[in-house]
């Protein structure tokens, strides 16, 4: 298992809590902030831009554990077991919305 595959399970993992997070109803109600004034404000644009702020969020906030983790062991590249720590936290982030 090479540390490319590993992302891409990343980003699957990402995409089902940008589905699924209990985080939706707030970026929701949140759409006259970040939705710009010359997009209509119907729900289609609105959930789309929802599920993409929450995926987004997902991947950034799941990789602060993986690159904690590369700083504490004194690792020069990413590699696979850095890479995991990153799914793991992409999961557990994830696990709310699925419970």
């Amino acid at each position: 298992m090479n540390p490319q595959t590993v992302f891409i399970a990343v980003l699957g993992v990402t995409l089902l809590n940008g589905f699924v997070s209990p985080v939706l109803p707030l970026v929701f109600l949140m759409a006259p902030v970040w939705m710009p004034e010359f997009m209509p404000m119907t729900s289609i644009p609105v959930l789309y831009g929802t599920s993409l702020i929450v995926s987004v969020s997902t991947l950034i906030l799941s990789g602060v554990p993986a690159g904690i983790f590369e700083r504490l062991t004194g690792r020069e590249e990413t590699d696979t077991t850095s890479m995991l720590v990153w799914l793991g936290a992409a999961i557990l982030l994830t696990l709310p919305g699925l419970f």
